[in-house]
């Protein structure tokens, strides 16, 4: 279980998240909405541990500071190295090791990202560098670097964002089915795609206004949610058509 309490983060005069709370549970897709701009990416950072907050804490019930698997906005890749070196990166970039981080030689790192890459079907362009990817090819690529070092956190910031509905629908599917299923590890997912991630996780968060306005089960937001929350959602999601979100 992640604590995060009383998060909060300005750049310059403008304040994007104040006094942010809530509770990761173990093992939940937890899926994070709200507007352009809203911080959304910035809260997943600060999660990551890749940028600091001004205020607040994060904590663990484990004995142990947690381990993250990041996916970045499209990816994210080094155009200029191949799929497995994209994989294995994580595993030979470590600044320290210990038990959690333990120190790779560059084979063992490149047969663990190759094992990777078998469980988000890319085994065989294992040789092709990034830049030649497709753009769904290149999410397989990053879920599977979020995957490499077995995190208990896995972030992932608009994992389907321009991509066309046939390639959306294999990430939300290897999300689901390789990554939740089969590591039963914590996922935040953040999505613009309302219409494919409320069906899809366990819990939503709304971040407006700088503020966590909504927590609660995918069935609840119509009894639980803000009237603007709930207004935000139907602009992208069809409450009406969609009822399996509020039955399930």
């Amino acid at each position: 279980m992640l604590k995060v309490n009383g998060i909060s983060k300005s750049f310059s005069d403008k304040t994007l998240l104040s006094d942010v709370s809530f509770v990761l549970p173990r093992g939940e897709i937890i899926g994070l909405v709200g507007p352009s701009g809203g911080g959304k990416s910035v809260l997943l950072k600060i999660l990551g541990g890749v940028m600091k907050a001004d205020q607040g804490s994060i904590k663990t019930d484990t004995p142990h500071n947690y381990r993250v698997g990041f996916l970045f906005q499209e990816g994210a890749l080094f155009d200029s190295m191949s799929v497995l070196e994209n994989v294995a990166f994580p595993l030979l970039d470590c600044d320290h090791y210990d038990d959690l981080h333990p120190k790779f030689s560059q084979q063992e790192a490149y047969e663990k990202a190759y094992q990777t890459l078998k469980k988000v079907g890319l085994a065989r362009a294992y040789k092709k560098h990034a830049g030649q990817l497709s753009g769904g090819m290149r999410r397989r690529v990053g879920i599977a670097r979020a995957l490499v070092n077995e995190p208990e956190l896995v972030l992932l910031d608009d994992p389907t964002g321009g991509l066309d509905p046939v390639a959306a629908s294999v990430i939300i599917d290897l999300i689901k089915k390789t990554l939740y299923k089969l590591t039963q590890t914590t996922v935040v997912f953040v999505s613009h795609d309302i219409r494919r991630l409320l069906p899809n996780v366990h819990r939503v968060l709304g971040l407006f206004d700088g503020r966590i306005q909504c927590n609660c089960l995918p069935q609840e937001l119509l009894t639980k949610a803000p009237q603007h929350v709930i207004d935000f959602l139907a602009t992208r999601y069809d409450f009406g058509i969609n009822k399996t979100v509020i039955k399930n």
